[in-house]
């Protein structure tokens, strides 16, 4: 079982694709670039696309995590926890009994397997590294929320006939972005320097006890070397900005991996 653990991990990891930060020219905060003019349409575009992050201090949701990924097929309860750029607490449980635990911060990576009695530890610039995801601590964070990705220098942008929003960015990422009739966020395409491809689809927006929108259900498929691998995250439970508790410790008898 010890690749249970790390399986939920390595594919939430690939997730932070489709993370998104602020940008610079359409809102106050963060410090996105864009190398070319940036036309009021496109301004309003990105506009929209920001507003799909969820804004929070506190996040905790619970739900049920489907994985079809390189042969292998399991199905999983999960639990998250976030402080908002501080901690990333996740608790993955299989028929009733917790499988394991993970805890990661800006610098700090941990993780439990309770089945082999193992755990863990590690930079999490490291962790990332390790499973080639280009990703930080925030993309991490905001995969379990929501949010199109925004890369920080933007080359070139445009709005396609269908009304999706097609974006290079200079390091060699692509995004393209579709949106409904009510600016709800509902398919993304990422495509990386490497050509894996990221597919998306977001649904079953419910209001949020803050009174935004958010997607409780989300399918998605990474393509590598034309291999379609699934990972399906449905939440039944979501809170935000209630102060939480971020239970995580290593028993004395367990063995580091």
């Amino acid at each position: 079982m010890k690749k249970t653990v790390f399986f939920i991990v390595t594919i939430a990891c690939s997730l932070m694709v489709m993370s998104c930060k602020s940008k610079k020219a359409v809102t106050d905060s963060g410090n996105i670039i864009s190398e070319e003019p940036t036309t009021p349409e496109m301004a309003a575009m990105f506009q929209k696309l920001l507003d799909t992050q969820l804004p929070y201090t506190w996040f905790s949701a619970s739900g049920t995590g489907k994985i079809d990924w390189d042969g292998q097929r399991m199905s999983a309860k999960v639990n998250v926890r976030i402080l908002k750029d501080s901690i990333i607490w996740v608790q993955i449980s299989k028929l009733g009994f917790e499988v394991g635990r993970m805890l990661v911060t800006p610098d700090s990576a941990f993780f439990i397997n309770r089945f082999e009695r193992t755990y863990a530890v590690g930079r999490t610039e490291e962790f990332l590294e390790e499973y080639n995801v280009p990703a930080d601590f925030e993309m991490f964070s905001l995969v379990f929320t929501t949010g199109a990705y925004l890369p920080t220098r933007i080359k070139s942008s445009v709005i396609e006939p269908d009304g999706s929003v097609l974006i290079h960015a200079t390091n060699g990422m692509e995004a393209q972005h579709w949106l409904d009739q009510s600016s709800l966020l509902i398919r993304s395409m990422i495509t990386d320097p490497l050509s894996r491809e990221w597919y998306a689809v977001y649904s079953d927006y419910q209001k949020t006890n803050s009174g935004q929108r958010f997607p409780f259900k989300r399918s998605n498929t990474l393509v590598i070397d034309g291999q379609p691998n699934i990972f399906d995250l449905e939440y039944s439970e979501m809170t935000i900005d209630v102060p939480l508790e971020f239970p995580f410790s290593i028993p004395s008898h367990y063995e580091k991996i």
